[in-house]
């Protein structure tokens, strides 16, 4: 199901309650406009990348049940005891080393995140910070992060009966997730926007799949790559990286998963082969996720229409420059864009993009585009739409401009 069809079904003292402690809109708006409102809130990466981070198990194994499921839904009767088994089968391989065997190189990030949970079991935005510069810096996945919460270590923090109830509570609190007809469900359009922030690349199906192109001997090494057992015969091999929760982008960038084995791939599936190893290796994984390969096509998709922009390159850069590190990384990954490289990189593959100002930045929050405007000495209030505009106008200097040092980070 939508969002919008699950938001709109919802009592409206919880919407209220939404627009009050998330959306952070005027409960006093029409009721379309708000809900409309709350449900781009909930869409965007800011937002659930904020929320996801500072929850704690069994909230992944909540999120990965629902993302594997059939149509994201699974019977509540038994969803309880689903996440119980996923959490203490995660548990159980941690403590064995069949997970996070590299356990030496995650020793340092583990100890910041128990710091981090040791102060008041959230992470603050400074701490956030800290833990995304370490994921950089040692190569810790997003999916580690999530991982490493099921540490030894780290159980203390949550490892009680109400865990489950807990976290539940807090994601149907925050429209995330709900319940109806017997059912629990992840709405359909936020499916995308979660895998990306907890670092899971496709659903285990997909992934299987993609790994049953690869030959026997590329999946040994990529087993051996995250300390796996190697033996065994390819579907025994196939299962224990999924079961390791390897993900497909880690696989495809191994040196021994050669580019000419990629294209060989992209043509079986349907996918334009051409591109440098990172951009192919981006296509089969965006390939697999969407399910094309299941539905293949006998011509390529059009490109993207390049939507029409006000800013030149200059301009465009200079405008974005203003924007801090953890916006920048935001609107990159709203639209699956490369987040890899320096501040002037990433600025670079938002102009590469066929998207438009507006759209670049009405994957912003709120706060964030409050947070710029102010930066820059401009009125920040208004409706989101006028103050994308205001900032627009004001770099391509149809509006006075008033010389303001970019953001830093």
């Amino acid at each position: 199901m939508k969002l919008a069809d699950l938001l709109a079904e919802m009592d409206r003292d919880d919407i209220d309650r939404l627009a009050h402690e998330h959306a952070r809109a005027d409960e006093d708006m029409p009721p379309a406009q708000l809900l409309s409102t709350i449900e781009g809130v909930l869409k965007s990466h800011r937002f659930l990348q904020d929320f996801l981070v500072n929850r704690q198990p069994p909230m992944f194994a909540i999120a990965k049940l629902l993302l594997d499921a059939p149509n994201y839904e699974l019977p509540v009767a038994t969803f309880r005891d689903a996440v119980t088994e996923e959490t203490s089968r995660i548990c159980a391989a941690i403590d064995a080393g069949e997970i996070l065997a590299r356990n030496d190189q995650l020793r340092l990030y583990r100890k910041v995140l128990y710091q981090a949970r040791s102060n008041d079991l959230m992470i603050d935005d400074s701490e956030s910070a800290i833990l995304g510069v370490l994921r950089d810096e040692l190569e810790v996945a997003q999916v580690e992060h999530f991982l490493i919460e099921h540490h030894s270590d780290l159980r203390e923090f949550w490892r009680r009966d109400e865990a489950f109830v807990r976290e539940m509570n807090a994601l149907r609190s925050a429209g995330i997730i709900h319940i109806r007809d017997g059912k629990v469900i992840l709405p359909e359009d936020l499916v995308r926007a979660v895998q990306l922030v907890l670092g899971i690349d496709m659903p285990g199906p997909s992934a299987r799949r993609l790994f049953g192109h690869l030959s026997n001997n590329e999946l040994r090494d990529a087993l051996g790559a995250v300390g796996a057992p190697t033996s065994g015969s390819k579907e025994e091999r196939i299962e224990r990286l999924v079961a390791h929760m390897t993900q497909t982008r880690t696989v495809l960038r191994l040196r021994s998963t050669a580019l000419e084995r990629l294209r060989e791939v992209c043509k079986d599936v349907g996918a334009q082969s051409s591109g440098a190893k990172e951009e192919v290796v981006d296509r089969l994984v965006k390939h697999f996720a969407a399910n094309r390969d299941l539905h293949r096509e006998s011509e390529a998709p059009p490109p993207p229409v390049q939507e029409p922009r006000h800013l030149d390159e200059a301009q465009f850069l200079t405008m974005f420059l203003h924007l801090r590190g953890q916006e920048l990384g935001a609107i990159l990954a709203e639209f699956e864009l490369r987040r890899l490289g320096p501040k002037a990189q990433q600025i670079q593959a938002l102009w590469g993009s066929h998207l438009s100002e507006e759209s670049l930045l009405a994957a912003l929050s709120n706060p964030d585009l409050e947070g710029i405007l102010r930066r820059v000495n401009l009125k920040p209030n208004g409706p989101k739409p006028e103050r994308i505009r205001r900032l627009i106008d004001h770099f391509s200097g149809s509006a006075p401009h008033t010389e303001v040092a970019p953001a830093e980070g």
